[in-house]
């Protein structure tokens, strides 16, 4: 008799959860809705407001809370017993398409334009339904956007090369990676030492100007900056609980990726020693604006994006770089991080305004070029290498730079979810 290897808690569908709500009762249908929210990256400060008009809506009190991994809620009808629900749930899917749809499930319920049963079925349409770009996009994507950022970050055409060969062998391990919780778990560690190695080996065929530059690139997709970026917003808003926890989450994740640099590098020197670096070709400046549409093109595919929301991601790219870079020229790295973080926040609102583009299709692109996540794994890199103070030194300034970036968001207003329409009399 053969036995299925049961799914993990956070992986399991409430539906076959023992003696939980149906999916068409009012209390079933929120706690589907906040898991739905919460896997697709919602940050708390978002996550407790909605929930709070959805159960106005529907005549219920509710009380959330909600950290990276659980989500706790407390419902109350007139003078009935409060019931209290806690739901084990791993946030982080990026998928904006679904996103956006659970999002419109929210608002037209809050709207009163569908009932909670309606709402129900939707998100079980939403959660079945397929992604709209495959695993093969993907994975052209991840060596694309690595070969990009490579450029981005000033590279030759021997750090592209290394790049898009690192980045097309981590989008196959993370597109089809077993789905065993020991490994995934370690998959930062594991594309991190990959990465390394393979840079090291490039180096030692091509002679790269730059072994550091590769590796991120070709990671630059796992670096948790994002997380980093989403943790101070937490904070700054007061959900310490679930702040502290995903900033403690990115933490873990550096230190997996350094220590597998430190790993590959070590055992790739030994392999293939150090060769001279060659004189340094920088490449033409039109090769820098291929790359930032080569980076917004991959992301929308990435991020799970319709193609109409194209060109706002090219326009929200090019404004996050050319505006940090100008800040950072004129006023520093703080104040740089700090004017594009604002400025992407605006136009995410905008495009929200003129055509409803959900901001996490604009910010989630722009803030990749803005967030301090490699500067993260370069002090962990710089510490590894026994270079304690220039470490230290290092995710100082990455510190400052998240806390300029959620600054620039809270003030842009993008931290707020978009107001529901009036209930219709």
């Amino acid at each position: 008799m053969s036995t299925q290897v049961p799914k993990s808690i956070e992986q399991r569908r409430l539906d076959k959860v023992p003696n939980f709500p149906e999916r068409h009762k009012p209390v079933g249908f929120m706690l589907r809705l906040v898991k739905a929210l919460h896997t697709y990256g919602v940050p708390t400060y978002e996550l407790e407001t909605l929930m709070a008009q959805v159960a106005n809506q529907l005549d219920y009190g509710v009380q959330v809370i909600a950290v990276p991994t659980s989500i706790t809620m407390t419902f109350m009808e007139d003078e009935e017993t409060p019931h209290t629900y806690v739901i084990r749930s791993n946030s982080g899917e990026v998928n904006v398409d679904k996103l956006r749809s659970t999002m419109e499930v929210a608002h037209a319920v809050i709207n009163g334009d569908m009932t909670a049963e309606e709402g129900a079925q939707e998100l079980n349409h939403i959660s079945t339904s397929k992604p709209l770009h495959n695993k093969i996009w993907m994975v052209f994507c991840f060596s694309l956007v690595s070969a990009a950022i490579a450029r981005i970050f000033n590279g030759g055409w021997q750090e592209v090369i290394a790049a898009t060969f690192i980045g097309l062998i981590v989008g196959i391990l993370v597109n089809n990676s077993p789905r065993i919780q020991s490994v995934s778990s370690l998959m930062p560690a594991m594309c991190a030492f990959l990465a390394s190695f393979i840079s090291f080996a490039f180096n030692k065929w091509l002679g790269l100007h730059s072994t550091y530059i590769p590796i991120v690139a070709g990671i630059i997709i796992l670096v948790p900056g994002m997380m980093l970026t989403i943790a101070m917003a937490e904070l700054a808003t007061q959900n310490l609980v679930s702040g502290t926890s995903r900033l403690i989450g990115a933490g873990m994740i550096f230190i997996q990726m350094g220590f597998g640099v430190a790993i590959g590098s070590q055992l790739a020197n030994y392999f293939f020693p150090s060769a001279v670096l060659p004189a340094f070709n920088p490449l033409p400046n039109w090769t820098l604006w291929v790359a930032l549409l080569a980076t917004s093109w991959s992301f929308t595919i990435l991020f799970q994006t319709r193609w109409r929301e194209l060109p706002w991601i090219i326009v929200a790219t090019f404004i996050a770089y050319y505006v940090s870079r100008w800040g950072v020229a004129q006023l520093g790295p703080t104040t740089g991080a700090f004017l594009g973080a604002l400025s992407v926040g605006l136009f995410a609102n905008l495009a929200y305004l003129v055509k409803k583009v959900p901001t996490a299709a604009i910010m989630m692109p722009g803030l990749i070029i803005l967030v301090p996540g490699s500067v993260g794994f370069k002090s962990l890199t710089a510490i590894l290498d026994h270079d304690i103070i220039g470490g230290i030194e290092t995710a100082f300034n990455m510190t400052i730079i998240a806390i300029s970036l959620v600054t620039g968001l809270l003030i842009s207003s993008v931290a707020t979810l978009p107001k529901p329409k009036p209930k219709k009399p």
